[in-house]
């Protein structure tokens, strides 16, 4: 924006030189050079303006990413904290099911017991330095609390450095973010309501892979019409502005002849594997 500005106000300026040029002999010399102080100060004043605009722009961002970050160490303290509070507890709570020999019990207690350690894991995997690409963390990071708000368990891992992703950031969000959408519209639906994010580097095959996985109800959904224009698993929705999100996946796929889709489903989940080559 800047630069466009900077290009406008210098051909005005030349215009005006031009015209001085032409028509110095006939408009008086003041009018002219008043004419040309005018312009040369709302040129830099509207440069000016524009830098400032941006500086604030930069500002909202790193405020919107910082508090990100604030959100996710003050859930992660508070979950700690609580642990700790609650350490006594489950040591007593364990050797209750050790006294009685009832390892079925210990079984349940200790998967339950895995699920809030499982959601620390996440917790800090949440990590600008970690998800190092500003857009992918900010928007793993707003899906996941989307995701939490729902009741929704959502875990992470991540082991790619995002800063070697071979495709463009833009369309990158626009694909995750649509997958992480559609992740959520359909696991809270289901009864277990999990969602699975995977990030990594598969070295042998020379690609790099964000698999999204979610728990889901219609098992029926047929892998090809999803794809579709217009195709929406939404009761009642309006296929003008719905169904409308993987289709543009595809779209940005057709433009680019190193991504694809995998896209399966078992019993448990529906599974969308995203490869860059």
């Amino acid at each position: 924006m800047i630069h466009f500005a900077l290009i406008i106000g210098i051909s005005v300026i030349t215009i005006q030189s031009a015209l001085f040029v032409m028509h110095g002999d006939t408009l008086p010399l003041h009018v002219l050079m008043t004419g040309i102080l005018s312009l040369t100060i709302y040129f830099f004043i509207s440069i000016y303006g524009l830098f400032r605009t941006n500086q604030l722009e930069l500002t909202k961002k790193r405020l919107e990413k910082e508090e990100l970050d604030n959100k996710t160490l003050n859930i992660l303290y508070d979950s700690v904290r609580m642990f700790k509070h609650d350490f006594n507890n489950i040591v007593q709570s364990i050797g209750g099911y050790v006294a009685i020999n009832n390892m079925e019990g210990l079984k349940s207690y200790y998967s339950q017991l895995l699920d809030d350690c499982q959601r620390l894991n996440s917790l800090t995997i949440l990590s600008p330095e970690i998800i190092n690409n500003p857009a992918v963390y900010s928007l793993i990071t707003s899906k996941y609390y989307t995701a939490d708000e729902l009741g929704i368990t959502i875990n992470v891992e991540s082991f790619l450095d995002l800063t070697k992703i071979n495709m463009k950031i833009y369309e990158l969000s626009r694909i995750l973010g649509i997958l992480l959408d559609n992740a959520i519209e359909a696991s809270k639906q289901s009864k277990e309501k999990i969602i699975n994010i995977i990030i990594k580097d598969d070295i042998r095959s020379k690609r790099q892979l964000f698999i999204v996985e979610n728990t889901y109800n219609n098992k029926d959904i047929n892998l090809d019409t999803i794809f579709e224009k217009g195709f929406t698993s939404k009761k009642d929705a309006d296929a003008n502005s719905h169904g409308l999100g993987l289709w543009e996946i595809r779209q940005i796929l057709k433009r680019n002849n190193n991504l694809n889709l995998h896209t399966t489903k078992n019993e448990q989940f529906f599974t969308q594997q995203f490869e860059i080559y």
